[in-house]
Formats: structure tokens, sequence, C-alpha cells
């Protein structure tokens, strides 16, 4: 239901597709099955129970949804063997990205970012020699207002860019460092992104004065901010 009401994590279904792409991209590494189930497997499957009580019980779904982690690692292990948790336990942390953040947490990163956002927007505008001057989450173009509404903060392209650089750190073959490299660069690039977005917003804003014109590059320049995030 998340998924489908909330644009910031739409990204979500595409989640278990990908951690099966990352499943056959390993497949050649596959330790086999186990002959017994290992029943040391049970501790993690009732360790996901636990959570889910305790999610249903304080009210608290997003730990009632991390649950899904430690139990698909438990069923693996009971199944298949600790070698068969450890060849899949990328795709299952992958899963990770699932579901959606604490409101409380993502309410609160969505401000910072709306903050963030605004700053380097501004900063770039004077870069370009237009008179940019910002007031709490609002920026003035000379007389062109700019907000920097919550569904402009940036919170879809920067979850979504996670979610991207979490699978190509998983399947690269490459050191450790270089993963976690790449997993922080997608931090930075997604504000960078949704800079350049608004940037180039409030540059056409003073050229197209009518609200259809300014309603379509608003528009576009959100579509076109997905494939310039992926690219960097």
């Amino acid at each position: 239901m998340t998924w489908r009401n909330e644009p910031d994590y739409s990204h979500g279904y595409l989640v278990l597709p990908l951690a099966c792409i990352l499943l056959w991209i390993r497949r050649d590494s596959f330790p086999g099955l186990q002959k017994y189930c290992e029943p040391a497997g049970l501790l993690l499957i009732l360790f996901a129970a636990c959570m889910r009580i305790a999610g249903r019980l304080l009210y608290f779904d997003v730990l009632d949804g991390y649950s899904l982690i430690p139990l698909l690692a438990g069923l693996v292990w009971f199944l298949c063997g600790l070698p068969a948790l450890k060849w899949s336990a990328p795709a299952i942390a992958f899963l990770f990205l699932l579901v959606p953040l604490p409101y409380r947490f993502e309410s609160g990163l969505s401000w910072q970012l709306q903050g963030i956002a605004t700053s380097l927007s501004t900063a770039s505008l004077r870069v370009l020699g237009l008179p940019a001057v910002s007031e709490g989450h609002t920026i003035w173009v000379g007389e062109n207002q700019l907000m920097v509404a919550e569904a402009c903060s940036g919170m879809r392209i920067f979850v979504g860019m996670i979610a991207l650089a979490a699978f190509w750190a998983a399947t690269v073959k490459r050191c450790w460092l270089d993963r976690f490299i790449l997993l922080g660069a997608a931090i930075p690039l997604a504000l960078l992104a949704n800079a350049m977005r608004i940037t180039v917003t409030g540059v056409l804003y003073g050229w197209f004065s009518s609200e259809n014109a300014r309603q379509i590059i608003h528009d576009w320049s959100g579509f076109l901010m997905i494939p310039l995030a992926a690219a960097l």
C-alpha cells in the first residue's frame, strides 16, 4: 500500500526482482544444499516472530516490516544451511529497502533535505548571476518565487539512489572499500541532482511567465532528474 500511495517508495516494486537478479548473478558460487535441516536457523525465525509481536504491541509498524529480514535469513539457514545463507546474504540484506522508513525519521530527514536543497539551489543561481535570495524553504529569484515544498525535498531521489547504489555495490566485483565509497557517494549525488533540478527550474521560470509553461517545466525537470541521478 505504501509503494502504491507514497511516491517516495514507488521503487519498492523493483526491490524483490532486483534481489532475485542478485541471486542469479551469484549463481556460479552457490555452495549447494545441506542434506539435513540446521536447527540453529530457528533462532532467527524466533527472533523475527518476537520482532513482529513487539511491533504490533508497540504500534511500531517499521519493526514489524523489518522482521522480514531475519525471517528469510532464518528460513534459508534452517532449510538450506549456513553456507547458503552466506551466499544469499547480499540479496536478503537488499530487501531492507522494501520497508518504508519510520515516519518521524522520514519527516526529519525530509525537512533537512528541503533546507539543503534550498541552500544549494540559491548558491547555484547566484553563481549563474541571478539575484537569488532564500527565506526558509522559499527562493526568490527577482520577482519569481520558488517554493521548495516537501515533495521537492529530494527524498524520492535520495531513497531511489541509495537503492540503486546498494544494488550496484552488491553486483560489482570490487573490494569492499570501493563498495562503501559507492554507497556513500549516492548521498551527495542525490543532493546534487535535486539542486540541479531546482536551479534549472529557477532559470527557466525567468524565461517563461505563463502558468502552463511553468507547470511543464516543473514536471519535466522532475522526470529528467531520474536518468541524471542514475547516470551520476
